[in-house]
């Protein structure tokens, strides 16, 4: 099945690795630019952070909102891992006090765009200790995990200029990736399977009302 903006979503969802590609020819410029805007103090992991955006993508997909513009969550879920690797290699950067200025400026725009109740739940969720300080219907009934919560956070891709990505830089990461995606299992969508199943039931449901 050829791949383009309109089934891009459901491919992914439908784990099409062909998705992941067009993705990558698609976005893939303007998500570099979102990580080489927030990395620009720890240049040489900005290629494993675009490597983990997209994987990232690729394993929360189901998080995803119809409500939501594809490109926003996306650029959010970029945000939020370059967050993630300035957390964990701060102690790399020749500037630690840099690092930890656009940690804090990082997380208190991201924040900005939340209700008070989920600004709670995006430190905890930052933090890891979403199970011990949030009870399961508490944690039911808002979101399951950060990628859902993204969904609420203003990102607009394109007001990010492309950073150009060279055909041999596209060419190793598209390798890079389908190495990594060929490790994984497919993981098996409850909420997939529920609505496909409902879908096929429609019409019989309709000739019996």
């Amino acid at each position: 099945m050829k791949i383009g903006k309109r089934n891009l979503v459901i491919q992914l969802q439908l784990h099409n690795e062909k998705a992941v590609e067009f993705l990558i020819m698609e976005h893939g410029e303007r998500l570099i630019s979102i990580i080489r805007k927030h990395l620009f103090t720890l240049p040489h992991l900005q290629q494993e952070c675009f490597l983990d955006t997209i994987t990232a993508i690729w394993d929360h997909i189901d998080s995803f909102e119809d409500t939501n513009e594809f490109e926003n969550w996306i650029g959010s879920v970029a945000r939020y891992r370059c967050l993630e690797f300035l957390r964990s290699h701060q102690r790399e950067a020749t500037i630690p006090w840099l690092i930890e200025k656009e940690i804090a400026e990082e997380k208190e725009m991201m924040v900005s765009y939340l209700e008070e109740e989920e600004q709670t739940l995006f430190y905890r969720f930052y933090a890891g200790d979403i199970e011990e300080k949030t009870g399961k219907k508490e944690k039911k009934t808002l979101y399951r995990d950060m990628y859902d919560l993204l969904n609420r956070i203003d990102t607009d891709i394109f007001e990010y200029e492309r950073e150009r990505i060279t055909p041999e830089e596209k060419e190793y990461l598209l390798g890079q990736l389908s190495s990594m995606l060929k490790k994984k299992k497919y993981r098996f969508s409850l909420r997939n399977y529920i609505r496909d199943s409902f879908q096929r039931l429609k019409p019989m449901i309709s000739q019996t009302l």
